[in-house]
């Protein structure tokens, strides 16, 4: 019995520890504002990185919120103990939504390792799960991040597609923001590709929106316009919209873009203030461009010194960014990663589609199989029905046959006794009670209905009503019954009426006695 209870007490024991929850309300609570407040949870979750006593749940939790708000700000941490911690919780208790975002999360800081390869692999992966969870939330910036490492190799089909992933779960979410940067991310894809009909196309889009928004957001919408109007030659609008744009965030497209401006308005200095800016830009075609303008520009004025100070920094860039370049490895990787889900899914369609067939095929046997059953079944009955069917059709045979021989015995000795009855009638004597009997007898057994229907009537009723069946005369009635042939003739008067219910002569009678059956 202890060993019983020791036994269920270990089972409930076990069995909630898969179940365990985390307990700490702040970390509850930072999970329910992490996508509106990212920077708050960093504030909240901040007094939690060195606190031992957090269970399992709420250290895997601290991870991934923590993680996932540094990201959100536009921060980066290049730990991933903590993120991986997650990774690791969630995947071994199979929670799916969180798991999807701890891939992400971990890829994040894989890539700002330049850790390209493991990174963008965690990411598909992350890709892969959010696909079977459909949190769209979730879903939306993660087609971002993913646009945006395309983006960042010039995989422009790819980044394309991420982005308008990204806008449709942002407009599932109903997050005007959210629209907004994805149009933007879109447009501003296709003002790279040198589409300005597309570009045009989506900046309309983002119009209803961007009146709603602020910062950044507001500022990439500006500069989309801006470029636009500029490709429509329209330099002046395009340059007010630059400065707008700065003023709301300082963006280096934005910069870039108003270089040029100034450069084309002869305005070499202030075009030289942007690219001094932008040489420190993180993206290297911007750094590139503003460093040879920067150059030509020195070289032009005669300060061959700084000119030269430049020559070997944009050097660098070309060295580092030859060292780093990683664009077809991450173009190859994915597309590696993706044949290999498509062809698991036409594995697993091909699995699925043999099970079917297999299945089929074993519904057919066993509907064959039973069908057959079924066909010896009905069968056998059909044989057992057809023996009786022939024994009874035998049966009626032989009785059709007694029958027709009983009825021609019947028929002969019927003669006899009519004939016999005739004499009797011409020698003017009585019938005899044999006789009688042996006409009623005959009569009865070859119609079975007048015997029903002579019921009701006396001896000498039944007597007359027998011999008018087998034409008698009435004279030879009266002599055999001794009657009067008057009698006779009313007593077949009142027989009409009594047998037929109708009226009418002795005739009549006589008529519907002999058509009687």
């Amino acid at each position: 019995m202890i060993f019983f209870v020791y036994l269920i007490f270990s089972l409930v024991i076990v069995g909630c520890s898969h179940q365990e929850q985390p307990h700490n309300s702040v970390i509850t609570q930072a999970e329910q504002i992490v996508v509106e407040h990212p920077d708050s949870v960093v504030i909240m979750l901040e007094p939690y990185w060195a606190d031992t006593t957090l269970s399992n749940p709420d250290r895997a939790l601290f991870g991934l919120l923590y993680t996932e708000a540094l990201h959100r700000s536009g921060l980066a941490t290049e730990s991933t103990q903590l993120i991986q911690f997650s990774r690791d919780y969630y995947e071994s208790h199979n929670d799916k939504p969180r798991l999807a975002r701890a891939f992400l999360h971990h890829a994040i800081v894989l890539y700002h390792k330049q850790q390209t390869h493991e990174a963008v692999l965690t990411m598909k992966q992350a890709e892969q799960i959010a696909s079977e969870v459909n949190d769209p939330v979730h879903n939306c910036y993660l087609y971002s991040v993913l646009g945006d490492i395309n983006d960042n190799v010039g995989n422009y089909t790819q980044t394309l597609r991420y982005y308008k992933l990204a806008l449709a779960t942002a407009r599932q979410c109903h997050k005007d923001d959210w629209i907004v940067r994805a149009l933007n991310n879109i447009a501003q894809t296709y003002d790279m590709l040198g589409e300005t009909d597309s570009l045009h196309y989506y900046n309309e889009l983002a119009k209803p929106y961007a009146p709603k928004t602020d910062g950044e957001i507001r500022a990439t919408y500006l500069t989309n316009v801006a470029s636009y109007k500029m490709q429509l030659g329209k330099r002046h609008e395009a340059k007010q919209l630059l400065l707008k744009s700065l003023q709301e965030a300082p963006t280096d497209r934005a910069s870039k873009l108003l270089a040029d401006v100034y450069l084309a308005e002869h305005d070499t200095v202030s075009a030289a203030e942007q690219w001094y800016r932008l040489v420190n830009s993180f993206s290297p075609d911007v750094s590139i461009s503003s460093y040879r303008q920067l150059i030509r520009y020195l070289t032009n004025r005669g300060d061959a010194e700084r000119a030269a100070y430049f020559s070997s920094c944009l050097n660098e860039v070309y060295h580092d960014l030859y060292q780093r370049s990683d664009a077809a490895s991450i173009i190859d990787l994915q597309a590696q990663f993706d044949e290999q889900q498509k062809e698991r899914q036409q594995y697993q369609t091909t699995i699925l589609l043999l099970s079917a067939i297999l299945l089929l095929i074993l519904i057919t046997i066993v509907a064959i199989w039973y069908s057959r059953r079924r066909i010896d079944r009905l069968n056998a009955r059909f044989v057992e029905s057809q023996k009786k069917y022939d024994r009874t059709r035998e049966e009626l045979t032989q009785m059709r046959l007694q029958r027709e021989r009983e009825e021609r015995e019947n028929s002969e000795q019927l003669k006899t006794i009519v004939a016999s009855l005739h004499a009797s009638a011409n020698k003017g004597r009585a019938a005899s009670d044999e006789d009688m009997n042996a006409l009623a007898q005959c009569s009865y057994a070859l119609s079975p209905n007048l015997q029903l229907l002579f019921a009701p009537l006396n001896a000498k009723e039944q007597s007359i009503c027998l011999l008018i069946r087998h034409n008698f005369q009435p004279t030879e009635i009266a002599t055999l019954t001794i009657s009067t042939p008057q009698t006779i003739t009313n007593t077949r008067v009142r027989l009409l009426k009594k047998l037929f219910n109708e009226t009418g002569g002795a005739k009549d009678f006589d008529t519907k006695l002999h058509a009687f059956e």
